[in-house]
Formats: structure tokens, sequence, C-alpha cells
């Protein structure tokens, strides 16, 4: 027994049996449906007592079989205990062919032309009808096959006229071709069994890969993600020199070669910037934060970001007033204009560009049209591809990486607003995202500030920063603007000088969000609020762009800056923050 149950332990006999198993239902069926026909045809021609007795024992054994069946669905055997199973169907199987082969024996009367073709043609009927379901599992069909018609074929050979022996014959050959057929048929099935499992293993191994793909992917996402503070820093510090430097040069020569200075770091910022935006993006660590965006404000100070750089391009760059809020994440809307206005001025060859927000239906249409050279139909969908860029084949890093609109594609299906592009070659470019439309603003345009003019001299400044080279150069920015400073590189020493010295209050905390041994500037601000009792204005510097970083200064009440961080936009945080708190500069 245990040398049977081996050789049928194996993964397509398994599968075997459970098919078997599976398809029964209508075997039991047919098997009910043919004995009550049975029990009719004979009821005037056989003893009624061995008809009855026949009957109730092939319904006996159905029956145990419904049971037998209903027992395997419940109980879902695994392994070898199929192998079980399947051998129980089977001498169930060879019990129901033995009662079957019965009718030849018991009821077949070869002395009269019809009960003999019934006969035969129920008998061969039963061994035909079973052969598609049983021979899914050899054992089944043979257990059933065999009695079944064996009994026929014995009991025409033993008749005295020539022409039974020789249907006996084609019986014997009938039951020679269904062994041989059910055999093909098992085999048919066994291949097609062994064909799904390796399809399912290549479709696992597919998987895997793509899994192993992908999780590497994600990995190198998260690692240039996770090393965005690592490199910003130095970039940070580099700006912030660069910016002290500017203020003691004289020299014309020396001024120009400063300003290309500070033109190759923005370039690297806006370059670090898009990289670390696509890593975000494809480790899915961005999270959206729809809020109400006023356009006219968000347009106006993308318009003054950018006027610089359009003025050196000898390009007029201006939006019109709309007055129109929309539905959106300001800061990932932000970065999508400005992605388009930086690609603009970069690549659009053209002397205009506007920036326009028009109502349609239950949507805002906001447009960055350029009057440059326009793009090419044929390659309208690859400038949305990662490092494609037009009419750059030697990559000079001035026009950048290529990464500018692919980040615009993304998060604009990100935050599902419509992107659209209209252009020609030499008909300009028009960029549309569309946006859901919340209301009107009734609000003014606020002029641009000259950030040169913004006196921040004699304010106090608490700064707090782990790094020596940004303390340093911060220092030495805010010294040349005239600010008073205590600089600290963390939270200990910061209140080890405070106790020893008696400061004043300071008019700005400015913290760096990463401090050593996992402390955070957030925590700097509450200690020195708690410290002066007074809700002090802070800034937090950040290199890591995490929205829930942003969110907790945020909820603190703390502004946020990410590095690396231009003069001019510090020395206008400043100013703002004093200016809230009413503490007017000197």
């Amino acid at each position: 027994m245990k040398k049977l149950i081996d050789k049928f332990d194996t993964p397509i006999h398994h599968e075997q049996i459970r098919a078997l198993y599976q398809q029964s239902p209508f075997v039991l069926f047919s098997v009910l449906a043919v004995t009550f026909i049975v029990a009719i045809f004979f009821w005037e021609q056989v003893d009624h007592q061995l008809l009855i007795s026949w009957v109730v024992v092939n319904l006996s054994l159905t029956f145990a079989r419904v049971v037998l069946v209903k027992s395997f669905q419940r109980v879902n055997p695994q392994g070898s205990t199929l192998v079980k199973w399947g051998l129980l169907f089977s001498f169930s199987s060879l019990l129901s062919g033995v009662i079957w082969g019965q009718i030849a024996v018991l009821f077949m009367d070869t002395g009269d032309l019809i009960n003999t073709l019934f006969s035969v043609l129920v008998i061969i009927g039963m061994a035909s009808g079973s052969q598609v379901s049983l021979s899914t599992f050899l054992p089944a069909y043979f257990g059933f096959g065999v009695p079944t018609l064996l009994p026929l074929a014995v009991v025409l050979f033993n008749q005295p006229e020539n022409t039974f022996v020789l249907i006996g014959y084609m019986a014997m050959v009938f039951i020679i071709a269904s062994l041989a057929f059910s055999l093909i048929m098992n085999r048919n099935v066994s291949e097609s069994i062994r064909l799904r499992f390796e399809n399912l293993d290549l479709l696992e191994s597919l998987e895997l890969q793509k899994d192993i793909a992908e999780k590497a992917n994600t990995d190198k996402s998260r690692f240039l993600a996770a090393t965005s503070h690592d490199l910003r820093q130095p970039l940070h510090a580099m700006d912030l020199y660069l910016g002290a430097l500017k203020n003691i040069l004289s020299e014309q020569e020396q001024v120009e070669l400063l300003n290309k200075g500070l033109q190759s770091s923005a370039a690297l910022g806006e370059l670090l910037a898009a990289l670390m935006d696509v890593s975000r993006l494809d480790a899915g660590d961005v999270v959206v934060d729809f809020s109400v965006v006023n356009l006219d404000s968000l347009l106006q100070t993308i318009c003054d970001e950018y006027q610089e750089k359009a003025s050196c391009q000898k390009m007029v760059l201006e939006f019109k007033p709309s007055k129109l809020l929309v539905e959106s994440d300001e800061l990932m809307l932000g970065r999508m204009l400005r992605n388009l206005v930086n690609n603009a001025c970069t690549h659009s060859a053209g002397t205009h560009i506007l920036l326009k927000a028009e109502k349609s239906g239950e949507r805002v249409c906001l447009t960055v049209f350029d009057n440059g050279k326009g793009i090419p139909k044929s390659q309208q969908q690859q400038v949305f591809s990662e490092f494609y860029q037009l009419n750059n084949p030697e990559r000079d890093r001035n026009k950048g990486l290529g990464l500018g609109l692919a980040i615009v594609k993304r998060l604009a299906t990100l935050l599902h607003h419509d992107l659209q592009l209209e252009s020609a070659a030499g008909e300009g470019c028009s960029f549309k995202l569309c946006l859901p439309f919340i209301g009107v603003a009734d609000n003014a345009v606020i002029d641009a500030v000259d950030t040169t003019s913004l006196d921040v001299s004699g304010l106090f400044v608490i700064l707090v920063d782990d790094e020596a080279d940004i303390r340093n150069a911060m220092r030495t920015l805010l010294l040349q603007w005239g600010c008073e400073l205590l600089v600290a590189d963390s939270l200990q020493s910061l209140q080890r000088e405070l106790a020893e010295i008696n400061y004043p209050q300071p008019d700005v905390l400015l913290c760096d969000y990463r401090l050593r041994e996992n402390k955070n500037g957030l925590e700097v601000v509450v200690a020195m609020r708690q410290y002066f009792n007074e809700e002090l204005p802070a800034v937090i510097i950040s290199g890591d762009t995490d929205k829930a970083i942003e969110a907790e200064a945020l909820e603190q009440g703390c502004d946020v800056l990410h590095k690396p961080i231009r003069p001019e936009l510090l020395r206008t945080a400043i100013y703002n923050l004093a200016r809230k708190s009413l503490i007017k500069p000197a």
C-alpha cells in the first residue's frame, strides 16, 4: 500500500485527484439517472426482488460516494494525504463498476433482441460516458471500466450463436481501446497540468524578478532621497559663503566671476532638486496635501522668482491676474509651474512668457505660454521622458538634465490634474494644467519686493546648526547684514551659553532640523520658547524635503526653508518674521 501511495505522491497526481473530485458530481448524477431508467426498463422482465436489490445496492453506493465527495471538499486534503483520497475514490469506482457489470449477468436475455441491445447500450454507455471524467486519474477509470465491460464480454463468449461470440470479441476490443484511449487522455491531462505548473513557476519567477527590480529601483530612489540632506549641506554652505563674498567685492571683474559662481551654484541646486524630486516620486514617498490655492498669489511669487532669469534671456515674463481659487497641493503645483517657467526661460528661445488662468466649466485651465520655437508634434510625447532634451546632443549642463517636464508629468498624474501640450514648430508652446475650480478670491495683487532693500540690521538672531561650515558661513553673512548673533551647535551648548550670560530675547530663531544625537531644530524652538516664555518667531532649515517634516514645523508655527538657501531668500524670511512679530528692524 505504501509503495502505491508513493507512486502517486507527485504534484501532477495531486492535481489529477483534485480534478477527479471536482468532476465527480456530474458522474454521480448520471449514475442516478441511468439507475432509474434501468429499473423501469427491466421491471417487467426480471425478478422484482432481484432488481430492487440491485437498485438499492447501487443507490447506497452512490450515496456513499456523494458523502465521500462532500468530505473531500470539507477537509481539502493536501500533500500525500491526497493520494489516499484518490485511491479511496478509485475503490468506490471499482465497486460501482462491479455493480454495473452485473447487468450482463443478471438482467441481459440474449433470446430477447431488445433486451440485449438495451443491456449492451447501457453497459457501453456507462463505460464510455465515465471515460472523460475518470481518466483524469487512471486507477479510477481502470477500476470502473474493466469490471463494467468484462462481464459483458464473458457472457457473450459463452453464447452458442457465433454472432454473440463475435460481439464478445468486439467487446474485448472495445475494452482494450477504451483503456488505450484512457491512457492517452490521462497523458494529455498530465501534460496540461505540467505545463500549468511550468507557467506558474515562470510567472512566479517573473514576479520575483520584477519584485527584485522594483525593490532595487525603490531602494535606489530612497537612498538618493535619504542622501538629499548630506548632498545639500555643502551646497548650502557654498551659497552662503558666495552671498557673503558678494557683499565685500567691489571690482567689476571680481563681481562678474562671483556672479558666474552663483549661477553655477544655482544650476547645481536646480539639478539636485530635480534629481531628488524624481527619486522621491519613484520611491513613493510623496504625500499629497490638497488645499485651496490662490492662483494670483502663487503666480506672482513665481514671476518674481524668475524675473531676473527671464531678463537675462531677454524675455518678458508676466502673468494675467484672475482672482481664481483652485484645489491642489500648493507646493507640488508651484513645483510644476516653476519647472514650466524655467523650461520656457531655458529652451524656448522666445521673447515673451505669459502665465494665465481661465475658468472653463467646473475647472480652471492654468496656462504657461511662450512664443518661442515650439516643439514638433513628433517629439511632444518624448519631452515628458526623463533625461530627454531637444537640440542638446552634447548634453550641455547649462541646459539642465531634461528632468523638468518629466517631473511635471509625474506630479500632474499624482494630483490627477490633466496636463496638455499645444505646440508646433515655430509657433511657441502652451502647457495647460486643468484643476478643480473652488471660487473667486477678493484680493489684490501685491507688488514685488526688492530683497536688497530689506534692512535686518540690529536684529538679534539665535542660530543653531551642527555643521561647522554652515555655522561659519551663516555667521559671516548675518554679521554683514548687521545682525547680532548667538551661535551654537546644539541645544545643550545653547542652554549653557544662556545660563552663563543674560542674553535678551531673540528676534528670530534659525535652527537646522537634523542635529546630532537624534535631536532636531523643533526641540530647540520649543525649549527657547519655554525659556523666554514667548512665542518666538522661528525658521526651520532642512535639507530633507519630506512633507511630514514641513507639516510638523508648520504645526509648531515655524517657517520652513529648504537647503540650499539663496541669501536673498534667507534675508526675506528673517525680515518677514521680524515684521510679523512687530519687532521693527533698526
